[in-house]
């Protein structure tokens, strides 16, 4: 499969992140290195319902330059994949991720997510109804467990071999762990050792040799990387060139031209949705503190970026 001997070229990938991988910041992950990036959450029965898909246009955009790209759906209504599938494949989406690991309330709570973690039987109706609906590779994500009593990580494999699956990745947290705590990388290695399908490790991946350790110590087939890239496309580039570091004009520049494309497909939406971006690109600012407050509260696009194209003369990290 294509899409496959894209991620072998390097196995370095941008993890779908809620509120976080619409097409600006995927764009730029994309040309920072990663070999796959995929969509926000969609629910399957938004994506199955024609009129209710028109209102994902902004989730579910992207330009050809992108592809490879993914989407991921999650849901709890079994007979709604099918539709929700077919409708991305249409799209021209070039794979399909499904969601089995989200651990937020909203998701978990109501039956999706994470939850479905504690009902392997609807997992799989989920599953055979996407396989069958598409000639594209289907993907899972999953955690360990709903909390540590009960891995069922190699279960959900068994499973998803089955029925069609050729990828699964690991988040090697339980649900109840949410972002907390460590991330088990023994369950990433035992789940490659188990597994016939293309595996993918997760979690507590936020610098260059994290994401190298993790692929030596588990032995998965390719690293996805979520918070470890919110501000921080450059670790992409990091990853297939160690004797690169981005200045801090660089950081600069990128995230104004990060502001700027969600300013053109966003309008004011992007601009306060820049914000949370802003926070990252300078996390490591020595006036990083300063330069925040004065972001946070400027709502002019001109004026955001001449104040951003002025730091570079102050600012040092």
């Amino acid at each position: 499969m294509k899409v496959f001997e894209e991620i072998r070229k390097f196995p370095y990938m941008l993890a779908p992140l809620a509120g976080y991988t619409d097409y600006a910041f995927r764009k730029i992950c994309r040309e920072y290195g990663a070999s796959l990036a995929f969509t926000e959450m969609v629910s399957e029965y938004t994506m199955a319902v024609p009129r209710l898909r028109l209102r994902m246009e902004k989730i579910t955009y992207f330009t050809p330059e992108e592809k490879p790209v993914g989407i991921q759906l999650f849901g709890n209504k079994a007979e709604m994949f099918h539709d929700a599938a077919k409708a991305a494949e249409d799209a021209g989406f070039d794979i399909i991720d499904i969601n089995f690991g989200c651990p937020v309330r909203k998701v978990a709570g109501a039956g999706s997510g994470a939850s479905l973690l504690l009902d392997l039987p609807l997992a799989e109706k989920i599953v055979r109804n996407t396989v069958k609906a598409v000639k594209l590779p289907v993907s899972i994500k999953i955690r360990s467990g709903w909390d540590e009593k009960a891995d069922v990580y190699l279960d959900f494999n068994k499973m998803a071999e089955d029925n069609g699956v050729s990828m699964i990745t690991l988040h090697a947290r339980t649900r109840m762990q949410m972002f907390k705590g460590k991330a088990n990388w023994d369950h990433i290695r035992i789940l490659k050792e188990h597994s016939k399908l293309f595996v993918v490790g997760n979690g507590d991946v936020m610098n260059r040799n994290d994401a190298l350790r993790m692929q030596k110590e588990t032995g998965c087939d390719a690293v996805m990387i979520g918070r470890g890239a919110i501000g921080n496309p450059f670790i992409f580039r990091e990853i297939s060139d160690p004797s690169y570091k981005p200045t801090v004009r660089e950081r600069i520049m990128t995230g104004i031209r990060h502001f700027e494309l969600l300013y053109s497909f966003k309008g004011r939406r992007g601009l306060l949705e820049a914000r949370k971006y802003f926070n990252k690109y300078i996390r490591e600012f020595d006036r990083a503190a300063e330069v925040r407050k004065q972001l946070m509260t400027m709502e002019d696009k001109e004026a955001i970026i001449a104040y951003l194209k002025n730091l570079p003369e102050t600012m040092t990290l």
